[in-house]
C-alpha cells in the first residue's frame, strides 16, 4: 500500500519521468595504431575529437624553435662572433711558428687595425702593419740565420676581457759567429681584440716585451729597440723563455 501511494506521488511531482526512455549509451571503442618506434598515434574514444595520422619524426635536439627577433639577432651575432673568433685562433696559431719568415694572413684583421706597443708607439690601418711587418722581416733576414733562429708560443683566450692572448719568445741567432750564446732574445705578450662590427681583429697590443731581459721603454718602440740591438749590441744575452710576465 505505502509503496503504491510513494509510485504515485514520485509521477505526480517528477513529469520528466512520465514518458522516460532509457537512452542507449554508444560503446566506447578504444583502439591505438602504433608506427615502427612504438608511439600510440590515434585514439577513438571521442568520435568528434581531431585524429592524429601523421608520424612523429625527429629528435628533440632536432627541433627547431622560434625565438623572438631580438633575441634570434643576439643569437645570430653571437654564433658569429664565436665562428670569427675561431678562425683568428686557428690563423695565428698557423702562422706564428713562421713569424720571422713568411708572410702572416691578414685576411683576420681589420682594415683599420691600430698597433700599439710597450713604448706607446702606435700604428693603424692594415697597410702600415703589413709594411711593418715586411721590414721586420726583411731586417731580421739580413742579419740573423732564419734556419736556426726559433719562435716559441703560447696561445689562451682571455674569456673576461674577451681577448686572444699569446706569450711568445724568439731566438735570434746572428749570421756572423752564430750560435746560441751570441743569440738575440726577445720576449713579449701580444693582446688581440675582436672587432665586434667587422668580425675581425681590430686591435693588436704588445705588452711587456723585453729584449735580452731588458724592457722596452719610452721613446724607443720596437723597430727602434731592434734596431739598436742589431746594431750596438749591449753584450749581454739573457732568455727569458715563453710566458714572460
Amino acid at each position: 500500500m505505502l509503496t503504491i501511494l510513494f509510485l504515485a506521488i514520485l509521477t505526480a511531482h517528477l513529469p520528466v519521468a512520465q514518458g522516460f526512455q532509457a537512452v542507449s549509451t554508444p560503446s566506447i571503442n578504444v583502439s591505438f595504431r602504433h608506427d615502427s618506434g612504438g608511439l600510440p598515434l590515434r585514439s577513438s574514444i571521442l568520435e568528434d575529437a581531431p585524429v592524429f595520422t601523421g608520424a612523429i619524426i625527429g629528435t628533440p635536439s632536432e627541433t627547431s624553435i622560434e625565438l623572438p627577433p631580438l633575441i634570434q639577432s643576439m643569437a645570430d651575432e653571437r654564433r658569429e662572433y664565436e665562428m670569427n673568433l675561431g678562425k683568428a685562433m686557428d690563423v695565428l696559431r698557423k702562422d706564428y711558428p713562421h713569424m720571422l719568415d713568411v708572410t702572416p694572413d691578414f685576411s683576420i684583421y681589420s682594415d683599420d687595425i691600430s698597433v700599439v706597443d710597450p713604448s706607446g708607439v702606435q700604428l693603424t690601418g692594415l697597410g702600415n702593419y703589413k709594411t711593418s711587418f715586411s721590414f721586420l722581416q726583411t731586417m731580421i733576414g739580413f742579419f740573423y740565420n732564419m734556419e736556426q733562429s726559433s719562435v716559441q708560443n703560447r696561445m689562451m683566450y682571455d674569456f673576461a676581457r674577451q681577448t686572444i692572448r699569446i706569450s711568445w719568445n724568439v731566438v735570434l741567432v746572428p749570421k756572423v759567429v752564430g750560435n746560441r750564446r751570441n743569440a738575440l732574445y726577445v720576449d713579449g705578450i701580444s693582446i688581440y681584440k675582436m672587432d665586434t662590427k667587422t668580425g675581425k681583429i681590430g686591435e693588436h697590443r704588445v705588452e711587456n716585451m723585453l729584449i735580452n731581459d731588458i724592457p722596452v721603454t719610452p721613446p724607443y718602440g720596437v723597430l727602434t729597440a731592434l734596431k739598436n740591438e742589431i746594431l750596438y749590441p749591449s753584450g749581454q744575452r739573457v732568455p727569458v723563455g715563453v710566458g714572460a710576465m
